[in-house]
């Protein structure tokens, strides 16, 4: 019996927790759908009437359907460059097993460490020599080169756990090189690449620094930049657009993450099995 009230007692605690967690989402979806006057004198109370022109008139102001397609398009391309870059070479650095590739994966390791501000200046001044801002393939290029080392050190550690003799019994069958890896080695590689995807799309979708550095006409803007343009905008008198815009920016990684939340703990666990 006491077990059983110490285990509702938690899951209580836990319920309480995740509501204190998203209660600044529940407060900007609820003020989203108030005129501004309901939003600056009862923040806290529901809408008397539900006034979804907030979210019309927000997707015609910022031009939503232009910044989330380059939105899709800046994070689907990083993202897709690094799991390709990255899977490889971590098949390859698990492989050699040499002091060489353990050096390169200590070196990965430090990257991770390594904040953007200390590489901003460069890159800008990169792109600007190669003619590269507002590119917006090309600053994908940028992002992913910067941000591939966790890739790395995931599918290393993952790559372990996939023994040597099934690379071998595939050159006995004629299988090699990059047919071998893509068609035995990757597909086995699934959950950690779900979770990747997961980690970098997330990222690549609210990665603000970059864009601003690197994109100064509106056409290639994204969401964070075009979410920072608008709010320098409205921040005196359209709270209500405000809000409105900060649920449509991040409602689509919501969606993405109810559909995909499982393949972050399975990859979790697939790259530990072996370090």
């Amino acid at each position: 019996m006491t077990s059983v009230l110490k285990n509702r007692g938690i899951e209580l605690g836990l319920w309480v927790f995740v509501l204190i967690l998203f209660s600044p989402l529940l407060f900007i979806a609820v003020n989203s759908l108030k005129d501004f006057g309901e939003v600056l004198m009862d923040p806290i109370a529901l809408p008397k009437t539900l006034q979804f022109a907030n979210y019309t008139e927000t997707w015609s102001e910022s031009a939503y359907h232009r910044v989330f397609l380059n939105t899709v398009l800046f994070a689907g391309v990083s993202t897709l460059i690094v799991i390709v870059i990255t899977s490889m070479a971590g098949y390859k650095l698990s492989r050699l097993n040499s002091k060489g590739s353990q050096m390169l994966l200590l070196l990965f390791t430090i990257a991770i460490m390594l904040p953007f501000p200390v590489v901003m200046i460069p890159i800008a001044q990169v792109a600007a020599w190669l003619d590269l801002k507002n590119n917006l393939l090309a600053i994908s290029v940028l992002n992913a080169g910067f941000s591939c080392s966790l890739g790395v050190l995931l599918f290393s550690s993952a790559v372990k756990a996939i023994p040597r003799e099934l690379d071998e019994c595939a050159e006995m069958d004629g299988c090699y090189g990059y047919r071998m890896f893509f068609q035995i080695i990757f597909p086995l590689l699934k959950p950690v690449t779900g979770t990747l995807v997961v980690i970098y799309v997330i990222r690549y979708w609210n990665d603000l620094m970059l864009p601003l550095i690197l994109i100064t006409k509106n056409k290639f803007y994204t969401i964070p930049l075009s979410q920072m343009i608008f709010f320098n905008q409205f921040s005196n008198n359209r709270w209500n657009l405000l809000l409105a815009s900060g649920v449509m920016a991040v409602l689509p990684l919501l969606i993405l993450y109810v559909f995909t939340q499982r393949y972050i703990i399975q990859g979790i666990v697939a790259g530990a099995v072996k370090g």
